[in-house]
Protein backbone atom coordinates (compact mmCIF):
# COMPACT_ATOMS: atom_id res chain seq x y z
CA UNK A 1 0.00 0.00 0.00
CA UNK A 2 1.72 3.78 -0.77
CA UNK A 3 2.24 6.16 1.82
CA UNK A 4 1.48 10.29 0.82
CA UNK A 5 1.90 13.03 2.62
CA UNK A 6 0.22 16.56 2.33
CA UNK A 7 1.75 19.42 2.47
CA UNK A 8 0.82 22.80 3.43
CA UNK A 9 -2.81 22.34 5.17
CA UNK A 10 -4.56 25.30 5.82
CA UNK A 11 -6.14 25.60 9.60
CA UNK A 12 -9.21 25.91 8.26
CA UNK A 13 -8.72 22.59 6.49
CA UNK A 14 -7.23 20.62 9.07
CA UNK A 15 -9.97 21.60 11.38
CA UNK A 16 -12.74 21.01 8.91
CA UNK A 17 -11.16 17.49 8.82
CA UNK A 18 -10.76 16.68 12.46
CA UNK A 19 -14.48 17.64 12.73
CA UNK A 20 -15.27 15.39 9.84
CA UNK A 21 -13.28 12.51 11.88
CA UNK A 22 -15.58 13.17 14.83
CA UNK A 23 -18.85 12.71 12.95
CA UNK A 24 -17.33 9.86 11.42
CA UNK A 25 -16.06 8.05 14.32
CA UNK A 26 -12.49 7.23 12.23
CA UNK A 27 -8.99 8.11 12.70
CA UNK A 28 -8.59 11.14 10.69
CA UNK A 29 -5.87 9.19 8.16
CA UNK A 30 -8.88 7.25 7.72
CA UNK A 31 -11.55 10.35 7.98
CA UNK A 32 -9.21 11.03 4.87
CA UNK A 33 -9.44 8.21 2.63
CA UNK A 34 -12.65 7.86 2.87
CA UNK A 35 -13.18 11.70 1.87
CA UNK A 36 -10.48 11.28 -1.34
CA UNK A 37 -11.79 8.25 -2.29
CA UNK A 38 -15.47 9.42 -2.05
CA UNK A 39 -14.35 13.17 -4.00
CA UNK A 40 -12.77 10.54 -7.01
CA UNK A 41 -15.83 8.43 -7.54
CA UNK A 42 -14.18 5.53 -6.12
CA UNK A 43 -16.04 2.82 -4.63
CA UNK A 44 -13.88 1.33 -1.18
CA UNK A 45 -15.26 -1.98 -0.13
CA UNK A 46 -12.93 -1.90 2.45
CA UNK A 47 -14.59 0.72 4.58
CA UNK A 48 -17.94 -0.44 3.61
CA UNK A 49 -19.79 -2.34 6.52
CA UNK A 50 -21.86 -5.70 5.99
CA UNK A 51 -24.43 -7.65 7.77
CA UNK A 52 -27.85 -7.20 8.05
CA UNK A 53 -28.13 -3.47 10.13
CA UNK A 54 -25.62 -1.96 7.59
CA UNK A 55 -28.01 1.36 7.30
CA UNK A 56 -27.64 1.29 10.71
CA UNK A 57 -23.16 1.25 10.99
CA UNK A 58 -21.82 4.70 11.36
CA UNK A 59 -25.17 6.27 12.16
CA UNK A 60 -23.74 8.02 15.56
CA UNK A 61 -20.38 9.41 16.31
CA UNK A 62 -18.43 6.88 18.52
CA UNK A 63 -18.80 9.49 21.89
CA UNK A 64 -22.40 9.17 21.28
CA UNK A 65 -22.34 5.15 21.26
CA UNK A 66 -19.58 5.02 24.08
CA UNK A 67 -22.32 7.43 26.25
CA UNK A 68 -25.40 5.33 25.36
CA UNK A 69 -22.94 1.81 26.14
CA UNK A 70 -22.66 4.00 29.56
CA UNK A 71 -25.95 4.38 29.99
CA UNK A 72 -27.08 0.90 29.29
CA UNK A 73 -24.42 -0.67 31.29
CA UNK A 74 -26.67 -1.21 34.41
CA UNK A 75 -28.53 -3.48 32.54
CA UNK A 76 -26.05 -5.88 32.33
CA UNK A 77 -26.17 -5.98 36.30
CA UNK A 78 -27.81 -8.76 37.88
CA UNK A 79 -29.66 -7.92 41.20
CA UNK A 80 -29.46 -11.49 43.73
CA UNK A 81 -32.95 -10.08 44.92
CA UNK A 82 -34.60 -10.85 41.67
CA UNK A 83 -33.86 -14.87 41.98
CA UNK A 84 -34.92 -15.28 44.91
Amino acid sequence: MKSMSIHGVDRELARRIREKSAEYGLSVNRTMKKLLGESLGLDNEKSKPSGEFDDLCGALPRRVGEELAALLSEMDMVDPEDWS
